[in-house]
């Protein structure tokens, strides 16, 4: 399996472009932005010189970005994104403030785009996970992300989609150990899909589906879905599917960061066998009005049907 996709050049479909009214999508180089009334809605940047592709600016309808990119305090964070912790004890996360590189190389092996009649952008990557010292991939990622255009109440959402690869040995996924284990941390726990956001939305409110709210109560618990709603307007929340690995996950909140993530590996370690696959799926719901709990579970309900 990992030798096919390694047949694979970086391969890159031709410009395309969708308009309907006040919403367009365009192609640049290495990156796809939308607008909405002339504004940029949100840019995806596949720049293979980067690594790992990631949602910046990720803005609401009402004009709010909500995503930080390369914050002084984590520079490897970069507005919504997906990055692995531990593979087979190494670091894929955190980079090097000089270079910039991480102990484990995430690639761009193939990228690929497309738009529907209905607006819907659709992405497809494939990926490999491979230590800094080796050439030989531990691990391939194919995956798909789908953007629908804003509906009447200008919502839109972000459906993201991995199956994981593994070759002829083992694949060990693994966080920073918590505070109760050898060698734990206090912000250990966190891998996955997650989303930093910027300092101009911080301040503002975490819910989950379980009702509890802030920090204090909702850091570190199972819940389907998670909600954040700034101080200045706009709301974001991110789904669990109940078909992930240990659902419903464990979510990393971090409010002076404005910060999270569900949790994959929160509490123990996962290991994939050889020639074996893992599976992923997370919506993003972004509006630019609060939403209620009914009407997110309702919208929840939605993308399970």
């Amino acid at each position: 399996m990992i030798k096919q996709f390694l047949s694979l050049a970086l391969v890159v479909s031709p410009p395309f472009a969708a308009s309907a009214g006040d919403y367009e999508v365009e192609e640049q180089e290495h990156s796809l932005t939308a607008f909405l009334n002339g504004k940029e809605l949100w840019t995806y940047n596949h720049d293979p010189a980067e690594g790992k592709p990631y949602f910046h600016p990720m803005a609401t309808s009402s004009g709010i970005n909500l995503t930080g990119l390369r914050p002084e305090d984590h520079p490897w964070h970069r507005g919504l994104w997906f990055s692995w912790k531990f593979i087979n004890k190494v670091n894929y996360w955190e980079e090097s403030r000089e270079t910039g590189l991480s102990e484990g190389r995430t690639s761009i092996l193939h990228f690929q785009g497309r738009i529907s009649t209905d607006k819907t952008t659709h992405l497809q990557l494939k990926l490999s996970y491979t230590p800094a010292a080796s050439t030989t991939p531990v691990l391939i990622e194919v995956r798909k992300v789908t953007i629908s255009a804003p509906d009447k109440d200008g919502i839109y959402t972000i459906d993201w989609e991995s199956e994981f690869f593994a070759g002829a040995k083992q694949v060990v996924f693994d966080r920073t150990p918590l505070e109760h284990e050898a060698g734990g941390k206090k912000w250990g726990g966190y891998a996955g899909l997650s989303l930093r956001m910027n300092q101009d939305v911080n301040g503002g409110l975490f819910h989950n589906s379980e009702g509890q709210q802030g920090e204090a109560v909702a850091h570190r618990q199972p819940a389907q879905w998670m909600s954040y709603t700034p101080p200045n307007g706009g709301f974001v929340v991110l789904l669990d599917h109940p078909d992930n690995l240990n659902y419903p996950n464990k979510w990393y909140i971090s409010e002076k960061m404005g910060f999270f993530s569900p949790s994959v590996v929160h509490d123990v370690p996962h290991t994939l066998q050889p020639h074996s696959s893992l599976k992923l799926k997370h919506r993003v719901i972004v509006s630019g009005g609060a939403l209620n709990p009914p009407e997110i579970e309702a919208l929840y309900t939605d993308w399970l049907n």
